[in-house]
């Protein structure tokens, strides 16, 4: 449990802030949106596709440092790129995803992660890109609710 916590949150975190350490308008905005996504697709993930070590009674509190740090934390890095410094949003989103994708396949091959009833690393993919697409459509809606200026501060 220990590793998840170090790998899934530890190290995410601290390169997150180290990134983002001029833009906390945009994490107070994007990363709580990111545990709530994450949170939400895992659990319906460990009830009827995967599971990941170690075993636990309540198998989300095993994703629990994932959660608070690498998802939310790639979600953050994705909007900045997007909005501060300016990449294309689809392939920003899709970079995302082969990345998230591609620390799940590793866990996988090294057996910390287990998939049933169908699910594959495939579907792996398309469960990050329409998390990362919320995130991207979030900002959206938000530069359309919010005044002008607000934004502006945002994107600085």
């Amino acid at each position: 449990m220990l590793v998840n916590w170090i790998v899934g949150m530890v190290i995410p975190l601290l390169i997150g802030a180290w990134i983002l350490r001029r833009n906390y308008r945009l994490v107070l905005i994007y990363f709580p949106l990111g545990v709530a996504t994450s949170t939400c697709i895992n659990s319906v993930g460990f009830n009827f596709f995967w599971n990941i070590l170690p075993n636990t009674r309540n198998e989300a509190f095993a994703a629990l440092p994932m959660d608070l740090g690498i998802y939310p934390v790639t979600g953050c890095i994705m909007m900045y790129l997007i909005l501060v410094k300016h990449f294309r949003p689809w392939p920003s989103i899709t970079v995302s995803a082969l990345l998230l994708t591609l620390i799940e396949y590793i866990a996988k091959l090294m057996g910390h992660v287990v998939y049933f009833n169908g699910w594959t690393i495939f579907w792996t993919f398309w469960s990050y890109f329409l998390a990362l697409i919320i995130a991207y459509g979030y900002s959206k809606l938000i530069k359309i609710m919010i005044r002008d200026d607000i934004v502006k501060q945002i994107e600085r």
